[in-house]
């Protein structure tokens, strides 16, 4: 895994002009991942790899199309976070043992003040931060149906609403595929239970509105070609309907939650170092 993350590297081309093709190797590997070993993968995908495609989707324009692969891939950072909490959680509980019974090994290095402050958070805020990305994926959810309505791939609008909100129709009760879903609480059930609520009221309000204006249209004989027709629809469709969230708050939001993840994993690992960590620093230097 180490090798092939190398690897990539140089195709990313990071702080170079854009790179399709190495993108794209990047979301193949990571989705490879996803595909053959699910419960798996965030052992296996580098955070570094996640966080660089996760951004790569919001920025330097925000991809809707690709909303699927975000959703994805913020359940992996979710996954890092989680894990990242439950590293603290134990480290705090040794600093209790060796503040208490520091001759059990008088050679035991404990946290500042500083920086036991910050552990202490990272356990605290565990709730905060998993409400944040909770809502996150919900507005992502909202938005990309939203996009799908007069996108090319609005074929797939009824798929994603099931990968969304499982068992929205009934006697077609399929699991869903997104990683997401998986270990959600009552409460947060409870919170995409409420978004497709919303979701279907206003699916439903579109239906009507396109009822209408087909027969406005019938009525008024106007003969367009199937690309006019198109564009004046999704035109229409803008004028009438108001995206469910400004794009660039959701943005500058998720990049909160990413740059919140990042730092917490960076911290962790400058106060308690892995053996790959420690020995290349060793080469380093």
């Amino acid at each position: 895994m180490q090798d092939l993350h190398h690897q990539m590297v140089p195709v990313i081309g990071i702080c170079t002009e854009y790179n399709a093709e190495g993108h794209r190797a990047i979301y193949d590997h990571i989705s490879s991942i996803l595909e053959n070993e699910p419960a798996s993968a965030d052992a296996q995908a580098p955070p570094a790899l996640v966080f660089y495609a996760t951004r790569n989707i919001l920025r330097p324009s925000f991809i809707l199309g690709q909303i699927p692969d975000l959703l994805d891939l913020l359940a992996m950072v979710d996954t890092f976070r989680r894990h990242a909490v439950e590293a603290s959680s134990v480290a705090l509980s040794w600093q209790e043992y060796y503040t208490k019974e520091p001759s059990s090994d008088p050679e035991m290095t404990l946290l500042t003040e500083r920086e036991l402050k910050k552990v202490q958070n990272y356990v605290t805020n565990n709730e905060r931060d998993r409400l944040h990305y909770i809502l996150a994926v919900k507005n992502l959810c909202l938005l990309h149906i939203y996009y799908l309505v007069t996108a090319p791939e609005s074929c797939i609008l009824a798929e994603r609403m099931n990968d969304y909100f499982p068992g929205c129709f009934p006697g077609h009760d399929i699991p869903s595929k997104l990683l997401f879903q998986h270990g959600l609480s009552d409460s947060e059930k409870q919170i995409m239970e409420e978004a497709y609520q919303e979701c279907k009221e206003w699916l439903l309000e579109v239906t009507q509105w396109e009822e209408e204006r087909e027969q406005e249209q019938e009525l008024l004989l106007v003969a367009l070609t199937a690309e006019q027709a198109d564009a004046a629809f999704q035109q229409a469709f803008r004028d009438k309907f108001s995206p469910p969230f400004a794009q660039e708050e959701l943005v500058s939001d998720l990049d909160d939650y990413l740059d919140t993840v990042e730092r917490m994993i960076r911290k962790l690992e400058d106060h308690f170092p892995s053996a790959k960590v420690l020995e290349r620093r060793k080469r380093a230097v």
